[in-house]
């Protein structure tokens, strides 16, 4: 008999299946969620406004409005995205010209050991509801991933103290409805992050983003993404991001340039 390897997607399928069935354990969520943020002020309410350069119906240029909550509990994080991308896909769009996209909700499991490390899985899904449809996917989407961030030195510079963070991503994109006419779509999207922190709220962020499209027939692509944020008060927070395509043009979930506005409030 001969032995045929599962191909890469189904064996991060499997991972995720299996991260699910475990128990959970704490981790925090993103580095403007953590653990003491999440207990004074569970919510949390962005505007994003992202001027992208590619025009496509999955990243183009557009303003979402995203709300969260950090139960503590055996979800580690609950999210609503409601995207509104302009009625001009270019990269200048038209901000005052929106329409409804996509929108998507996210779920996070608390944190579980495996392999020495803190892993947390977590599921998203897409809703085909863009108006006009050409604005969105026209799929129903599901999304499963696993992340892991570990603590990878420290160092002071003028007496101020500074804390290194790696994290990486494996995230399984599958559409399984909706528009017979539209392209299916299913691609496996890594991530490679290094975040520095300082202060109180202070970051910056570089991330490596590889794709690789299945519908392609494994065509890869990847974009790279500098973001630097900072704590205004207490509850408000705000970051700025630039980013640029590193190869493979027409890999879903890759864009040619774009920058990125966040303002976030917590309550």
């Amino acid at each position: 008999m001969m032995f045929r390897p599962c191909p890469p997607r189904s064996l991060a399928v499997c991972l995720l299946a299996t991260l699910a069935a475990c128990p959970p354990a704490f981790a925090d969520d993103e580095p403007a969620a953590n653990a003491a943020a999440a207990q004074r002020y569970p919510w949390r309410f962005q505007f994003k406004r992202q001027n992208t350069d590619r025009g496509t119906a999955d990243e183009s240029t557009r303003s979402t409005l995203r709300l969260e909550y950090f139960p503590l509990a055996q979800l580690s994080l609950l999210r609503l995205d409601l995207p509104f991308p302009d009625a001009d896909t270019g990269y200048s769009g038209k901000v005052l010209d929106p329409r409804l996209g996509d929108i998507k909700l996210r779920v996070d499991l608390e944190a579980v050991q495996a392999f020495g490390l803190p892993l947390t899985a977590y599921a998203e899904l897409t809703l085909p509801t863009a108006d006009p449809a050409s604005l969105g996917g026209g799929k129903y989407q599901i999304a499963p991933a696993v992340r892991t961030r570990v603590t990878a030195g420290a160092y002071r510079v003028a007496g101020e103290k500074y804390a290194l963070t790696l994290g990486a991503l494996v995230q399984q994109v599958l559409s399984f409805a909706g528009d017979d006419s539209r392209k299916d779509i299913d691609y496996t999207k890594l991530e490679v992050s290094l975040n520095d922190a300082w202060g109180d709220g202070r970051f910056v962020k570089l991330t490596v983003k590889p794709v690789i499209d299945w519908e392609q027939d494994g065509k890869s692509g990847a974009t790279a993404e500098l973001e630097a944020g900072l704590r205004l008060a207490p509850e408000w927070e705000v970051a700025l991001m630039g980013g640029g395509l590193l190869w493979g043009s027409g890999v879903p979930s890759t864009y040619r340039r774009r920058i990125q506005l966040t303002l976030g409030y917590r309550f």
